[in-house]
């Protein structure tokens, strides 16, 4: 797998210096070139809010001065001629995806900005809007306060929540390929819900237990077409619940997940990811299941090329 272009956005604070150790080592495992980008939102005073008369001109130009001086002085341990540093001024979401989509970007590092307790209940606004807009795979992580010491050590252990849907084909091969860079073992983990009701549980157990084994025989058809023999969990509760607990039992160092979008006028993330990505222990990458089909119907291409040869 090739992962030439990091795109790390940064807000100079603790959970983004934190993510440090996490884009240096990515970078040097996949000898990409890293970009910094650093967005100055305008403040709400400058638009004329309560607090204008405190914020001149001027003070809005030393502003961003001090914050392109802080862009450059940010540290990251890579080769300079493999670092860029681009500040931009505006959205920082629509900054992210516009760089992401104009500059070949094949990874964006971001954390989720929910910390403590808020952080089961949202995702940074931001980082959300970043996971609908942009294409690419996404790696984000729930970083501490305070900047990591200690760099990342590699990825031996893998979980991949799958959905059985068309979509699911172009996730296996993207985390078999993603794993046998790093030699990691992958574990599949799928829910099939099980009745809420305890009376309902008795009376329903035998339809549960069939419901589970048509899962395992559709996840076996999936693998068979993407090329990937992983062991299956099957849960039963909740998958983003299940999926934290199941990764700090097996001491997983990445949990990878589809970033599909549900299939309405809306198109909004789906409720799962954004689940997963909150309760998560570990980083998450997300792969969005657009490139995903585009990927697949460039493999069958390539595929039915070779047999025309």
């Amino acid at each position: 797998m090739k992962i030439d272009h990091i795109l790390f956005p940064i807000d100079f604070s603790g959970p983004s210096l934190a993510l440090n150790s996490e884009v240096e080592w990515l970078a040097s495992h996949f000898n990409s070139r890293v970009t910094l980008l650093h967005v100055c939102e305008v403040p709400t005073s400058w638009y004329g809010g309560g607090e204008a008369s405190l914020m001149t001109g001027e003070d809005f130009l030393a502003y961003i001065e001090s914050e392109k001086q802080r862009l450059k002085e940010y540290a990251l341990r890579l080769p300079e001629d493999r670092l860029q540093r681009v500040s931009a001024e505006g959205s920082a979401a629509g900054h992210i995806a516009k760089w992401a989509k104009e500059r070949d970007v094949d990874l964006i590092v971001m954390g989720t900005h929910g910390y403590g307790p808020f952080r089961l209940l949202l995702l940074g606004s931001v980082t959300m809007k970043v996971l609908h807009d942009v294409e690419c795979p996404v790696w984000t992580h729930p970083a501490p306060t305070e900047a990591k010491s200690d760099p990342m050590r590699g990825i031996a252990s893998i979980l991949c929540s799958l959905e059985l849907s068309e979509e699911a084909v172009p996730l296996l091969r993207f985390t078999r390929d993603f794993a046998a860079s790093f030699a990691a073992t992958v574990q599949l983990v799928h829910c099939v819900p099980e009745a809420g009701s305890r009376v309902a549980k008795y009376f329903d157990s035998e339809l549960h237990r069939s419901l589970k084994s048509l899962a395992r025989q559709k996840i076996a058809s999936l693998q068979h077409q993407a090329g990937t023999k992983f062991p299956v969990h099957i849960t039963e509760d909740f998958i983003a619940e299940d999926i934290a607990e199941l990764a700090a039992e097996r001491h997983a160092d990445l949990v990878i997940i589809g970033r599909g979008r549900a299939q309405n006028a809306f198109g909004t993330l789906r409720t799962h990811a954004a689940e997963i990505i909150r309760q998560a222990p570990c980083p998450v990458l997300s792969f969005s299941m657009e490139q995903g089909q585009r990927d697949s119907s460039r493999e069958s291409q390539e595929v039915e090329a070779q047999a025309v040869s």
